[in-house]
């Protein structure tokens, strides 16, 4: 099995360039998926990734969205030949520190996605806290179990052959939408999941791209449609879960 970091990125240059200090130090290369960033930016951020042996750089020529930042990583991982991508939000908020434990788990189950589960402290805005509980209840009803433990942390790592298959199987949301979108199809298609307790730091004048009112209407009509595809799907889910029981 062969690891690699992918790093969604938009207009993060200065937290990224501190992050990748950090990353530097662990064996594992690195693809940065810039998303469409301002010339500048990406002019700057060329230049930082220059100075590592390991780092890559992805471009999309217009921002396309968080979702199909990772899954243009995946193909470029999969062309690179690896099997098994990390994938780390730009900011730095996430502990890479835990990504040892990521690995160690895929190793002994490398069919798996594993996620991180945030563990916050108070630098977390709450209704960030209490926003993610309202979609872990939605996520619970789509998927008719407690799987999925959280469904919007972007600290995971995905088997590329597991990804694939969602991917030519499903409509996978492009863009905020991504992250919980992809766990409950990985449910639907009974992909394991595995969450690991990782703690979630949020930068002090951080910048965020989520932008409450569309990406929050961008949520609201994703669960419509997960819904619905629950109710498809509702003989099969019923009938794996009483056959699990019997």
């Amino acid at each position: 099995m062969k690891y690699c970091l992918v790093i969604p990125h938009y207009n993060h240059l200065e937290a990224l360039r501190e992050f990748l200090s950090v990353l530097s130090v662990l064996p594992y290369p690195v693809i940065i998926v810039d998303d469409g960033s301002e010339f500048a930016i990406i002019e700057q951020l060329a230049s930082v990734i220059a100075t590592y042996d390991d780092v890559s750089l992805v471009k999309h020529n217009c921002n396309r969205g968080k979702g199909a930042a990772v899954i243009s990583g995946c193909y470029q991982a999969r062309m690179l030949g690896y099997s098994h991508i990390i994938q780390i939000d730009a900011d730095g908020q996430h502990d890479s520190t835990d990504i040892g434990k990521f690995i160690a788990y895929s190793q002994e189950h490398p069919q798996t996605i594993i996620s991180g589960k945030p563990v916050f402290n108070d630098s977390a805005p709450k209704a960030r806290v209490y926003g993610r509980k309202v979609t872990d209840f939605w996520v619970a009803l789509e998927t008719l179990s407690l799987q999925v433990k959280d469904s919007l942390c972007g600290f995971r790592l995905y088997p590329l052959a597991q990804i694939e298959m969602l991917i030519d199987r499903y409509h996978i949301g492009p863009r905020m939408d991504f992250d919980t979108d992809i766990l409950v199809k990985a449910v639907w298609t009974d992909i394991s999941l595995h969450f690991v307790p990782t703690k979630v730091v949020y930068p002090v004048n951080g910048v965020s791209h989520f932008h409450y009112l569309s990406d929050n209407w961008r949520l609201i009509r994703l669960h419509t449609r997960l819904m619905l595809g629950m109710f498809l799907r509702l003989p099969q889910l019923l009938y794996r879960r009483i056959s699990r029981i019997f």
